[in-house]
């Protein structure tokens, strides 16, 4: 997943690239239970299918390129969000 940012201020866009496998990693349900239990919501680790969150990834590994997000600003800022 590509993220992009292009803001008027800044010369050059600010690029961000999330590895598939890191995706995967922040849903585990480690990792969602660590995170929901600082959050306050640790009941809700029970209904997250972790197995189907990861079906969705490999999913979206056959959609690469596709755009998600391109959304442009009144005051230009740009962003573009592409698996």
């Amino acid at each position: 997943m590509k993220v992009r940012v292009d803001t008027p201020d800044v010369k050059f866009p600010i690029r961000i690239k999330v590895p598939y496998l890191f995706l995967k990693l922040m849903t585990s349900k480690a990792i969602l239970k660590r995170i929901l239990k600082k959050s306050g919501y640790s009941e809700m680790i029970d209904q997250i299918d972790s197995k189907m969150i990861n079906e969705v990834f490999n999913v979206l590994k056959e959609y690469k390129g596709t755009e998600l997000v391109n959304v442009s600003a009144k005051d230009g800022t740009k962003v573009k969000i592409t698996l």
